[in-house]
């Protein structure tokens, strides 16, 4: 059976690392803002805001960032800031002792999906394969993604619903 973390109630503290690519300080301030706006509090890494070569920084500083996110048991959820490549060259130096038993949310999507695949297979914790905080600004931040975002955090169900796609309509049948 998969381990749901808890979802996060007002107060809570969320973490935003950028375990790979670098993201601009001032779209992590402004994603903070707004998660902070939900009434959470936020703690941004010392990997947001920085660049080594096209990542956030060396794979040992973005290792040592993750890890203490992941054993911290205040930070009731982490965000991640952008996607890259840089999880595989982590992944495998992470410990996850203390996080198998204080589990929290993991929050992203590109490469953060190794990670995902990683706590459910080995771990059978739950994650959310979301958005990235460098997804929350202005132009966004009332949209139904990010607004879906915040009541999965919360464990609120999101009604949404679409139609039909021209790349998923049904084969026509075959004529022998």
């Amino acid at each position: 059976m998969i381990k749901i973390p808890p979802y996060l109630k007002k107060g809570d503290l969320i973490g935003i690392t950028c375990s790979s690519s670098k993201m601009e300080l001032h779209q992590a301030e402004y994603a903070a803002g707004v998660l902070e706006s939900w009434g959470y509090r936020v703690h941004l890494g010392i990997t947001v805001g920085t660049s080594f070569h096209n990542f956030s920084a060396p794979d040992e500083l973005r290792l040592e960032e993750l890890q203490d996110m992941l054993d911290d048991p205040e930070i009731k959820a982490i965000f991640f800031g952008r996607g890259g490549y840089g999880m595989i060259c982590i992944i495998d130096r992470l410990d996850f002792t203390r996080f198998r038993k204080n589990p929290k949310w993991l929050i992203g999507y590109s490469d953060v999906t190794v990670l995902h695949a990683h706590v459910h297979q080995k771990l059978g914790i739950a994650s959310m394969h979301a958005m990235m905080s460098s997804g929350i600004t202005i132009a966004t931040r009332e949209n139904q993604y990010v607004q879906s975002l915040r009541l999965a955090i919360a464990g609120k169900s999101y009604k949404y619903s679409f139609g039909p796609h021209p790349s998923t309509a049904p084969a026509p049948p075959r004529v022998n």
